[in-house]
């Protein structure tokens, strides 16, 4: 179990990847439209369906049918609408915090009566 010893680094580097990763959305999307007043963030949605759609259409088929069809409605699809360089921050931030909260060795000890 070499990992659960590490898990704090493997936190913060997955975030600080997820960060650069949002970094390098935001930079594309300025590159594209040049920053000016035409900027339109790219939607999460809309880079993994440029990238590979079939995944995209077979996330939402499972999702819908096997799982529950309020959680793609009401969580998935309002995230596939957000910019991008947005939920790629988020998860970014939400990694490195969690990469600090301590898990303590022991259990609570349950008061004795």
């Amino acid at each position: 179990m070499a990992i659960l010893r590490h898990w704090r680094l493997i936190l913060r580097l997955g975030g600080g990847l997820a960060l650069v990763v949002g970094l390098l959305f935001l930079l594309a999307d300025l590159h594209v439209t040049g920053g000016g007043p035409d900027y339109r963030p790219s939607a999460l949605g809309e880079v993994w369906h440029r990238r590979h759609a079939p995944s995209l259409n077979l996330l939402q088929a499972v999702v819908e049918r096997y799982v529950l069809p309020q959680l793609w409605t009401y969580v998935l699809l309002p995230t596939l609408l957000s910019p991008a360089w947005i939920v790629a921050g988020m998860k970014g931030v939400v990694l490195i915090a969690l990469s600090y909260v301590r898990i303590s060795r022991h259990k609570a000890e349950s008061p004795s009566r």
